[in-house]
């Protein structure tokens, strides 16, 4: 049976699109919901500290409302900026990541913890609230 031209051409464009985003697409399919801009404004309008489990170990990030973050793992400590636009949160350390900013969409995933999802639509982190 031959496929319509159009349905091949508009399955072929969905199969390009599902690599890059399978993964989000799985966190919308267990009910976590990307926040919005207005939500990731509240979640960081104040002062807040979070973990982040990552590699066994758990690192402690403190939020500012002057957009500073400060974050602490075994006996390192780094500092730096965060900025929220268009749905992303986009942040850069002094040392971190060699000083590269990494943007995020971050999922809703429970009550207390969020999925750091980044452009490429894979998982960057779990972060839970303190």
């Amino acid at each position: 049976m031959k496929m319509p031209t159009p349905l091949m051409f508009l399955l072929g464009i969905a199969i390009s699109f599902s690599g890059c985003s399978s993964h989000e697409v799985q966190l919308r399919l267990s009910g976590a919901r990307m926040l919005s801009q207005s939500e990731l404004e509240n979640l960081f309008h104040a002062e807040r500290t979070v973990e982040f489990p990552i590699l066994g170990q758990i690192a402690i990030v403190d939020y500012y409302p002057d957009r500073r973050q400060v974050i602490h793992w075994g006996s390192g400590t780094d500092t730096g900026i965060f900025r929220i636009e268009n749905d992303w949160f986009c942040s850069t350390w002094s040392r971190l990541r060699n000083g590269e900013e990494s943007c995020s969409r971050i999922y809703k995933i429970s009550e207390t913890e969020y999925e750091f999802v980044g452009r490429d639509g894979t998982s960057v982190a779990i972060m839970r609230l303190k």
